[in-house]
């Protein structure tokens, strides 16, 4: 019997063939199997649209592969499409017909406008933004391109560049010459060109990167330590470092992975091209792609309008984690914050921060109390967090240290973050959790707090000290600790 509990989105792409497949668990998508393999289909194509021999055999093997993987899979939970290359092949071509057979499932060929719309919805599904989202995707044979908000993309274009083709148009042979180059950016500024008018709001909005292209410059970028917001500066600087190469696979970028070699200088092109014509101000990479948006349209009931909380309240129920102990916190600090109305509080980054926190402090308890502060941020530096940017996880495993020793017998941290607004952050999620120890909403505290310069004042109820030893002595040590971090005075 075929399992209706597993899904698979099959992506056949110009450059590459990729296989996804996940099971739902605790109102999240987690991730079961990857198949990726390269096929350089566009590579195989000729003007005519016809594919080469070698190329269709590299496909049909493929396809092999991914049809007894999922064989088992209810055939209702498995979406496979076909994107740039197949849609220049005859619709009549006997190889579609082939294909499909060996796949043992129906292939879809979708338009391009369709593939972008798809895109975005897997990039939305996955990523936390209250604005206007932009999402780009180099393909090998074509780039999409989409605007939206939530999950509905308001303007999308398919373009007929990708970096397969124009490694084959503009690096022929693979030889990199500095005319190559500079043609190879023109003419994909010339293709985006008709259609600035239409993205015009780009250079205003975050733009996310899908694909191979980006994930390389994202390899690169942590490889040197550098900013994973790639710019165009950063951008021209990678390619006047890949232009001191004379042949495509005689490059060597620090980084930069085996499989990226012949196909990163195009894509680095058709980015730069993007760049200038959409005058865009930044662009990161995203791990999810046209898969993701396969996935979520099988799985229309986890389509959330808050990705982030959906992502902490799937971790909540895996890892068992007390729910009125997270609500009982998190309406502490909100609390300080209204109290304080500080404006260093009020920034996007540090709310998203301070509710995961909030959730997500005590998940090293369902490993061992002993050092359980050290667990929790090893099990979040390791795991994914959907909705979650590369800034915000990093200012949450920071805060995550700076709120360690409230929950265990570990040791209380030697520093705080280094932002000012993520210190006061972790400073007053401290005493928030410290001040929910009792996990009794009636022994919860009601206090009164003000921020003087860097020294927080906490206004404790009349008797407090005398009738409350327990959370007194873990507060007079918590007014000693912060001492060190700008003070925190204690009265009633």
């Amino acid at each position: 019997m075929r399992s209706k509990e597993y899904y698979a989105a099959i992506d056949l792409g110009s450059n590459s063939f990729h296989m996804l497949v996940v099971r739902v668990v605790a109102g999240s998508i987690q991730i079961v199997s990857k198949i990726k393999r390269k096929i350089r289909l566009a590579e195989g194509l000729d003007e005519q649209g016809n594919l080469a021999a070698d190329a269709q055999q590299r496909a049909l093997d493929c396809l092999a592969i991914f049809a007894d993987r999922v064989n088992d899979i209810a055939p209702e939970n498995i979406s496979a499409v076909g994107t740039a290359a197949l849609r220049q092949l005859d619709p009549q071509d006997p190889f579609l017909d082939t294909m499909q057979e060996v796949l043992g499932h129906p292939i879809k060929i979708i338009p391009g406008e369709v593939e972008a719309q798809t895109i975005y919805q897997g990039i939305a599904h996955t990523t936390a933004t209250n604005h206007s989202l932009m999402v780009c995707d180099i393909g090998g044979a074509s780039t999409e391109l989409a605007i939206g908000e939530g999950y509905i993309p308001k303007s999308v274009k398919s373009l007929p560049m990708g970096c397969v083709t124009w490694k084959q148009r503009y690096f022929p042979e693979g030889v990199i010459e500095q005319a190559n180059i500079d043609k190879a950016v023109a003419a994909a500024e010339a293709v985006v060109a008709p259609y600035v008018q239409q993205f015009e709001k780009a250079s205003e909005l975050r733009v996310l990167g899908a694909s191979g292209t980006f994930k390389a410059l994202q390899d690169i970028a942590r490889h040197r330590q550098q900013s994973e917001v790639f710019q165009l500066d950063w951008l021209e600087e990678m390619l006047h470092e890949a232009a001191q190469f004379e042949h495509l696979d005689e490059l060597n970028v620090p980084g930069l992975k085996p499989d990226r070699v012949l196909v990163f200088l195009p894509g680095v092109c058709i980015l730069i091209g993007i760049f200038k014509q959409l005058k865009l101000q930044g662009v990161e990479a995203t791990e999810a792609a046209l898969r993701e948006g396969l996935i979520y349209g099988m799985l229309t009931e986890l389509q959330h309008d808050d990705v982030q909380l959906r992502t902490l309240e799937s971790l909540s129920e895996h890892y068992q984690i007390d729910a009125n102990q997270t609500i009982r916190v998190l309406t502490v600090f909100q609390n300080f914050e209204q109290q304080l109305n500080n404006s260093m509080l009020q920034d996007e980054t540090v709310a998203s921060v301070a509710r995961a926190v909030a959730y997500l402090h005590e998940i090293g308890l369902s490993m061992s109390y002993k050092k359980a502060g050290r667990h929790s941020r090893y099990v979040l530096k390791n795991t994914n967090l959907p909705g979650f940017s590369l800034r915000e996880r990093e200012a949450l495993l920071e805060v995550l240290e700076g709120v360690g020793g409230t929950i265990d017998e570990d040791s209380t941290p030697d520093k705080l973050p280094a932002e000012p607004q993520f210190a006061l952050l972790t400073r007053l999620l401290r005493l928030a959790i410290l001040l929910c120890q009792r996990r009794n909403n009636d022994r919860v505290p009601s206090v009164k707090l003000s921020l003087k310069g860097t020294q927080l004042s906490v206004q404790l109820p009349k008797g407090f000290f005398h009738e409350n030893r327990y959370l007194a002595s873990l507060l007079l040590e918590e007014e000693r600790f912060q001492s060190q971090f700008g003070g925190l005075e204690l009265f009633e």
